[in-house]
């Protein structure tokens, strides 16, 4: 698993997110990257983003995370992963919220 921040690559239209973060896969040619938007609705309080790309390796078995990244600031925050490449099936997940109420932050996934 790798971790850093990455300027977020072109996104799909999505609504205003202000309590979950949007989140879609890319394909590029080094393979899928994940990528995430969160607005914050407080921009003077700080706010986690994290977007992992997990893969599945059997119908059943458990999702695997193979890359991510993690960023903490404030505002409006757009995060990419690394670039995986992959015969397995795989999703991308994206965690935001305040950075200091894990219980508040919300969890979305692609399908």
């Amino acid at each position: 698993m790798t971790t850093g921040s990455a300027v977020a690559a072109p996104q799909p239209e999505c609504q205003t997110a202000t309590v979950r973060p949007c989140v879609w896969q890319q394909p590029s040619t080094e393979g899928v990257v994940g990528a995430a938007r969160l607005d914050a609705t407080d921009h003077a309080r700080p706010a986690l983003l994290r977007v992992e790309v997990r893969i599945q390796r059997a119908w059943g078995r458990p999702w695997e995370t193979v890359a991510a990244s993690s960023l903490i600031g404030t505002g409006n925050l757009a995060l990419t992963t690394p670039a995986v490449r992959t015969d397995y099936r795989a999703i991308v997940c994206a965690t935001g919220g305040p950075a200091d109420r894990p219980d508040l932050q919300n969890t979305t996934c692609t399908i």
